[in-house]
């Protein structure tokens, strides 16, 4: 599928877009005029691109991942009115007029992850796709099998500008090699964020503590979150057993609840040591007290709604929200946008921190779909003049739609909401065990784990650390 880009609007029409949707969030004006003046001063870093850059109507082509859980795709079709749709929209034309470009996208339907395709067009021979953004944890794995082109050879990118995402791109290498590179550009690495949703009428209900003092206070730790969870956790119906009838201090799909904990203690499971290469990070004590502690407060006490299903999203879970039967429920941001027409009013929190000596929250980027270069690609000035451009443009006019309308505007309900949301986005961790490891360890031996109450933890890493490893040297060794 692909989608023709006329060169036909100019920067002013994304700006004038812009300003007027900034209008659509009049309640939290104080806070986006904060971030507007921040957005400002940070749009005055310019790309570093020759005045007369220009490329005579050459064709630039993203390929984009279908992915129901993230907004993916990069080229809208149309104006529609809708903030973030038009911001995106008018990025593109912005960045295409300027540098005299036609830019297209190519939808691909394939499964994940994705690889497939790519590699029959490499196999081919064929630049036909410029840019192709796969999932996460097949990302690495094409550049080591030959498939796509280091970041380094690219000229015109300059990671250190703020328009790049300093914390996501620190995890997309491998040695001193750059696999794929993030920016404003693209969004699923804020969509699949991973937050808290408490409601506000459990809250109330039960004389229980701000959730937002708790957190501002530097009191929001895994303790106080299990007193509360057991605070409402009841059988409603009495009837003696805990089913979907009841209410819960915690709803959650099985395999996000272990890596949304951990990583909001400030642990990580696999990480880049200082030479680049992934290295293990899970087996000290205050790791595997992390862990403990997860499933005390998960498992012993019924405060967890214990569904079964294992599926990205939970509509469960989110039903049951919906119907005020649980106090937490871990939601990814994308998934917030389900709940816009729910009556009982939420609230949206960081997961709580292991206990207040740790200082600091952190937020669960769980995964994300990484642009590559393919190794077909035959112009390399066009692509790093297209990114740096376009990702330059979409920190001014697609980080506002998103952040201050879409999200802040739309799906968030006070103010103290957003201050939340400021603190989340500031401090969003990648765990390459939750992302590019993921099938080995957490969709692997920690699933397994947790969906079966079993806490052996030291031995079952004993057990698994030898194929991680393993996994580790062969990723490593090929790429030398």
């Amino acid at each position: 599928m692909k989608h023709t880009i006329g060169l036909v609007l100019s920067l002013l029409l994304l700006l004038t877009a812009c300003g007027n949707a900034d209008t659509a969030v009049d309640d939290n004006t104080a806070v986006t005029q904060e971030t507007a003046e921040q957005t400002e001063t940070e749009s005055k870093e310019t790309p570093d691109l020759p005045a007369d850059l220009a490329f005579d109507g050459a064709v630039f082509t993203f390929g984009v991942l279908d992915n129901p859980n993230a907004r993916n795709p990069i080229v809208m079709e149309e104006l529609t009115g809708e903030a973030l749709n038009d911001a995106q929209y008018n990025t593109i034309h912005s960045t295409a007029e300027t540098l005299d470009v036609v830019i297209e996208e190519y939808l691909i339907e394939e499964n994940y992850p994705a690889t497939n395709t790519i590699r029959s067009i490499v196999a081919a021979g064929d630049d036909v796709i410029q840019v192709a953004n796969l999932y996460c944890a097949a990302a690495p794995v094409m550049l080591v099998d030959g498939y796509a082109a280091d970041y380094n050879t690219v000229p015109y990118i300059d990671l250190t500008k703020s328009y790049w995402d300093q914390s996501v791109n620190a995890s997309l290498t491998l040695g001193d090699m750059r696999y794929a590179a993030i920016g404003d550009l693209s969004i699923t690495t804020h969509d699949l964020t991973f937050i808290l949703l408490f409601s506000k009428d459990q809250i109330t209900q039960n004389n229980l503590e701000s959730p937002y003092d708790l957190v501002s206070e530097g009191k929001w730790t895994m303790d106080t979150m299990q007193q509360m969870m057991e605070t409402v956790t009841a059988d409603i119906n009495g009837d003696g057993k805990y089913d979907a009838d009841d209410n819960y201090g915690y709803l959650a799909t099985i395999k996000n609840v272990l890596p949304s904990f951990w990583i909001g203690a400030g642990e990580i499971t696999i990480s880049l040591n200082d030479k680049g290469i992934p290295e293990m990070s899970m087996s000290d004590e205050r790791f595997i007290n992390v862990i403990d502690r997860i499933f005390t407060m998960t498992y012993d006490n019924n405060a967890r709604f214990l569904s079964k299903k294992g599926e990205d999203v939970n509509e469960e879970n989110i039903n049951m929200f919906q119907e005020n039967k649980g106090l937490f429920m871990d939601c990814s941001l994308f998934w917030v946008g389900a709940l816009r027409d729910m009556e009982t009013d939420f609230g949206i929190i960081p997961y709580p921190m292991y206990d207040e000596a740790q200082g600091e929250y952190y937020a669960r980027v769980s995964y994300f779909m990484p642009p590559i270069i393919p190794i077909t690609n035959q112009n390399l000035e066009l692509t790093g003049a297209v990114l740096e451009m376009a990702n330059y443009l979409a920190k001014q006019s697609i980080t506002p739609a998103y952040y201050e309308i879409s999200l802040k505007g739309k799906y968030s309900r006070d103010v103290e909401s957003v201050e939340m949301l400021d603190l989340i986005f500031d401090h969003r961790v990648i765990d390459l065990g939750d992302t590019i490891f993921c099938p080995d360890v957490r969709d692997g031996f920690f699933s397994n784990m947790y969906s079966n109450n079993k806490r052996d933890l030291v031995s079952t890493i004993q057990k698994n650390e030898g194929k991680i490893q393993s996994t580790i040297d062969n990723m490593v060794s090929a790429n030398q």
